[in-house]
């Protein structure tokens, strides 16, 4: 009985080690939307290939999911000086695109909380995937907000 007493006491041991180095790994940045990934901004700004200007590091959210099959979504939110704005869409090659027959889905579509546009006109673009996989990068932006403007982007790999 004794030996089964010491021998649970050591596994309970082992998991609550385990959990604490896990937990304590994992990732957490303010700067994330709730129920992200725990993913670094670094690492998912690699993932989707794209460079953040210095100038935008501060006023920038992101919310990452990955799942089981490989499938990724990056959803970034970018709020900074337009000039700041217009770096990072030179920066990773933006090309504007006209939205005359859809709309973009995935601004309107994210959580109220989060605060992203409704029915504001905004610029959009698209940026091509510099090396396989190709995940598929759409932008919108508000340049006319005052004084800073704002960016979004969803990053898709499905």
């Amino acid at each position: 009985m004794r030996r089964w007493i010491v021998g649970s006491a050591v596994v309970a041991v082992v998991v609550v080690a385990t959990a604490g180095v896990v937990l304590w790994r994992r990732v957490f940045d303010p700067r994330q939307y709730p129920h992200s990934d725990h993913v670094t901004l670094s690492s998912a700004l690699n993932w989707a290939q794209l460079t953040l200007p210095e100038c935008g590091e501060r006023g920038t959210r992101y919310w990452h999911f990955g799942n089981l099959f490989g499938e990724v979504d990056l959803l970034l939110r970018m709020t900074a000086p337009r000039g700041c704005v217009e770096q990072f869409l030179a920066a990773n090659a933006a090309e504007p695109i006209d939205l005359e027959d859809r709309h973009p889905t995935f601004v309107t579509s994210t959580p109220d909380a989060w605060g992203w546009p409704d029915e504001r006109p905004l610029n959009h673009y698209s940026i091509p995937a510099k090396r396989p996989p190709r995940p598929i990068t759409e932008l919108a932006a508000d340049l006319d907000a005052t004084p800073l403007a704002d960016l979004f982007i969803h990053v898709s790999s499905h």
